[in-house]
């Protein structure tokens, strides 16, 4: 009888780890499937805006008036002769 309660002791504390061990690798797992999601949205959205830009280094290669454009609003740049009025707000 006694032996009885020992082996169901032994297999109840087995039994018990192996799930506690399960459980501990499963939330570990979701962890990593999290994170991964994360990932992929960030890599997606990255994917995006290099593709912008390759269109933009397109544009401004193959277009002039773009060019000049650009120049303009983003280098702040003027043409020769010009003269720049900034006004306070």
């Amino acid at each position: 009888m006694e032996r009885t309660i020992i082996r169901i002791i032994l297999v109840i504390t087995v039994v018990s780890l192996m799930v506690y061990l399960f459980a501990r690798e499963i939330t570990q797992v979701y962890a990593l499937h999290q994170e991964n999601e994360k990932v992929k949205v960030e890599s997606l959205k990255l994917e995006k805006a290099n593709n912008e830009l390759m269109k933009k280094i397109e544009l401004i290669e193959s277009d002039d008036s773009y060019k000049e454009k650009v120049i303009r609003q983003e280098l702040g740049m003027i043409k020769k002769g010009e003269k720049v009025y900034r006004f306070q707000e």
